[in-house]
């Protein structure tokens, strides 16, 4: 059972780097993409918990950081997206006498957005990246979340019903056979 939940996290994880990179670069607004790494991640960290956004996190934060086109230092999206998928994880944990609900998830999708953004930001001025413009951090901060925002609104019940539905459809297979 484990098995097919890495390996669905793993596939929603390559899609969404596929995606992000090659698709959404076409409708960037001051630079700005909606980061569906970032979705994906948060989808499972509130479908998994924190350790799972952690490691998904790092994950598609990694495959962030090698496909082409990117143009800094590697690790610096690893770091920021396990540690979103962690906090998002946390979350999670937090409401589990219930569900977070859609105005949960956005504040959860924002605060992701603009935690991941602040540290990748921060690890390259600390690296002397030329790119990071703090000047215009507010202005980017607000594009990115919007965009993850509107983003999630698909994505993150896609994924949360997939892992759902995978495993708890395997978990009655297991409890039929017994």
């Amino acid at each position: 059972m484990i098995a097919l939940r890495i390996g669905l996290a793993a596939l929603f994880l390559m899609v969404a780097v596929t995606v992000q990179t090659s698709v959404l670069t076409q409708i960037a607004v001051a630079g700005v993409t909606c980061d569906l790494v970032l979705i994906v991640v948060i989808a499972l960290a509130l479908s998994r918990g924190p350790e799972w956004g952690a490691i998904s996190g790092f994950v598609g934060g990694l495959l962030l950081d090698v496909v082409p086109p990117a143009d800094h230092t590697a690790g610096r999206w690893a770091l920021a997206l396990a540690i979103a998928g962690y906090v998002a994880g946390l979350i999670r944990r937090e409401t589990s006498a219930g569900p977070v609900g859609p105005l949960g998830v956005a504040l959860t999708v924002v605060f992701g957005s603009a935690l991941s953004l602040l540290i990748y930001s921060g690890t390259g001025a600390l690296l002397h990246d030329p790119a990071v413009d703090w000047g215009q951090f507010g202005v980017r901060v607000g594009i990115a979340a919007g965009y993850d925002v509107v983003g999630a609104i698909v994505v993150i019940p896609l994924v949360m019903w997939v892992m759902s539905r995978f495993t708890a459809a395997r978990e009655r297979r297991r409890v039929v056979s017994r």
